[in-house]
Order: structure tokens, then sequence, then C-alpha cells
């Protein structure tokens, strides 16, 4: 082999070698191809996560007149960019009367089943002992009523509104149990109950532990003319009348419902859905929007990000009103629609605190979680 030959071998083998050494010395660097693909990798993630994003638990921005510092509640079952939405019809709660009554109602009254099968309202009455006079009632506004004058003595012991002047809720959250029930077991009791007939009964909001001794001193009573009557007050008291008043959300899912509180009709929060528990069953109930829910077509939802866009964009720059938001909860609203039928749709709710110059109140604004519009009358 001529010595030209050997030295071109030996330069072949030495540039291989070079090459193999500098590899091992440096990180290997990734072609075009994937730093592309590694680009578009990360562009469609943070595109996901700005759709929507389950773990979110604060959300904090600040513009002008516009305060958000919030804790984010999104429930556990929500566990994807997309959820279910639901057209509902009134539950044939009338149907099932007799079966409730058996249920529902104190096992020690005698009632009759009255209805008129050209009326959307039945009841259920015992005339014979006005003092235990129950009405059970439901319309195709679906409401669902139940009315005794129990119910009518305790109600004339509490006034929950916080602005009344007469206001004494608070007396009412003193203690946390009753002796004949504790208030989880009874809040069980009541959504086990109404859960056999289609009503899903989910967190309690606000509870009431209303004692005997409380309501006998605090009863007030007016009549129709608006003059106090002593008269009207209940005989007696007694630990029988130990009771538990209960602010309920509805759910669907298991996720909380609002009904339609956008559309300004007062009720306090949960009160869409309150009943009253003692020791011998069910004395009071009201509940909202009860509705047989068909599942429909799965919705793509909008980041809490753009919500907020839309919270910003309607009531920045108001001048002498400010906007405070200290929590976003993401749910499901009752949205009627017609010949008594609704939709459940998923919204993210900013309960705000609004204040002026001469005025503050608490308000929920509501954002459609599908198209990033607001809720309103």
């Amino acid at each position: 082999m001529s010595k030209k030959k050997l030295s071109l071998r030996f330069i072949i083998l030495y540039a291989i070698l070079g090459v193999g050494l500098i590899s091992c010395g440096r990180e290997e660097q990734p072609s075009s191809l994937d730093t592309e693909k590694e680009s578009k990798t990360k562009a469609v993630q943070e595109s996901e996560r700005s759709i929507f994003d389950s773990s979110v638990t604060t959300f904090t921005r600040e513009e002008e007149n516009i305060s958000i510092d919030a804790d984010v509640v999104i429930p556990d079952t929500v566990k994807e960019k997309r959820v279910y939405c639901a057209s509902g019809e009134p539950l044939p709660l009338s149907e099932m009367s007799e079966e409730m009554k058996n249920d529902l109602l104190p096992p020690d009254i005698s009632l009759k089943f009255d209805h008129d099968d050209n009326s959307p309202f039945f009841s259920l009455e015992n005339l014979e002992d006005i003092d235990h006079a129950f009405v059970l009632a439901y319309n195709n506004s679906c409401e669902f009523i139940i009315n005794s004058r129990l119910y009518q003595h305790y109600t004339n012991c509490i006034v929950t509104e916080t602005f009344a002047e007469e206001y004494n809720a608070d007396l009412y959250q003193k203690k946390e149990n009753l002796d004949f029930m504790s208030q989880a077991d009874a809040a069980d009791t009541v959504r086990r109950l109404f859960k056999k007939y289609g009503i899903n009964l989910g967190e309690v909001v606000t509870a009431y532990v209303m004692d005997h001794e409380t309501m006998q001193q605090e009863e007030d009573i007016i009549d129709i003319s608006g003059e106090a009557d002593s008269s009207l007050k209940k005989e007696s008291w007694s630990s029988a009348d130990d009771t538990y008043y209960f602010y309920f959300r509805q759910e669907y899912n298991g996720i909380p419902l609002i009904y339609n509180l956008y559309a300004g009709q007062g009720f306090e929060d949960g009160e869409e859905a309150t009943v009253m528990l003692n020791q011998s069953g069910i004395v009071g109930a009201g509940i909202q929007g009860c509705y047989a829910w068909t599942q429909t077509d799965a919705v793509d939802l909008i980041s809490l990000d753009k919500a907020a866009d839309t919270f910003f964009q309607n009531y920045k720059g108001l001048v002498g009103t400010s906007y405070e938001v200290k929590r976003i909860s993401f749910m499901m609203d009752i949205i009627p629609g017609k010949d008594n039928t609704a939709e459940l749709r998923p919204v993210w709710v900013f309960d705000t605190t609004v204040s002026g110059e001469d005025y503050s109140f608490e308000s929920k604004m509501v954002i459609d979680a599908v198209n990033g519009q607001e809720l309103t009358v």
C-alpha cells in the first residue's frame, strides 16, 4: 500500500472520530423539523389551556373601576373542556302524589288527596286539624311547594333579608346541631327524599338551626292590615318544634344549578330551593325549577379569561361605580323557554359587590360559558 493511500485512510478515520468526539462533547442538536413539531405541540397545549382549565383555583385581574381577586370554584365532575347541555320539561309530580304523601309528609297527619284534572294544581289537605293543615301544590311553572300551618308559624319567627330592619337570621346560626338529628344527617335526609322524585339537591348554601326557644321569642304576627296580632301566635312551643331550615343548590351531573338569577327575581343565594325539616318530617318547602332533564349536545367551553373579557367590556369605565369580585363559580343556569320548557346551559358566575357613592349591593354577573355573552333580562 502506498504512503499516499495510507495517509488518506488516516485522514478519513480522523474525520469520523472527530465528528464522534464533538457529538459526545455536547448535547444533540434538534433538527429544524423537531423544533417545529415541538413548537406546534406547545401551541396546541396552550390553546387547549386557554379554552378551559379546570385546575384554576384563583383568578386576579384589575383595571380602572373593576377589581377581581377571586376564589374560583369548578366542580370535580368538570374534568374536560366540554360539558353537556340539557332540555327540560316540568316534572310530573302530580302523578306521584300518593307516594309523595307517604314519603314527604309527617306520618301522624291524615290527609286526603284532592285534584282537579283540569287544573295544573293539586293539593293534600287535612281540614279537621287546622294547626296541621297541609297543602302540597305543584304547577306548570315548575314550582314545588309544601305549605303547612307549622311552616307559617316558623316563617313568622325568622327574617333572612339582611337589608330588613327586622333581620334576625343570625340568631339561628349560633348552634350547629339539634337534638333530634345532626345537621349533616338532616341535609342527607332531605336530599334522599327529594332525589326519589327527580329533584337533585346539592350543597347546603345556608342552614338556619331553628330551636324552639328562639322561635317562641322571635315570633312576630302581622295581620292582613299590617297590625300586630298576638292572638295569631302559636299557643305553645316545645322541642318537637326544633327545625332545620336549609337553602340548597340543585345539581345536574354534579354541577350546581342557578335559577335565572340574572333576571332579577330577588332570590337570596340558594333561596330557589328551601326546605324545613323537624323530627316529624318536612314541614315546608319551596323549590323552583323542577324539571325532568334530557341531556343534549356536548359543548366546548370558553376560558375564564374570555369570560372576564366580557365582564370588563361591559362594566369597565363606568364613572362612579366600582365592581369587586371575590368568587367565580362554574355552574349550570336554568333558562326558561316557551310552553313551560327550559334549557340548561353552562355559565361562569361572578359574585360581585357593586358600589357607588351612597350605595352598595351584592349581585351575580352571569356569563355564558359557550358563547361568552352576558345573560341579562
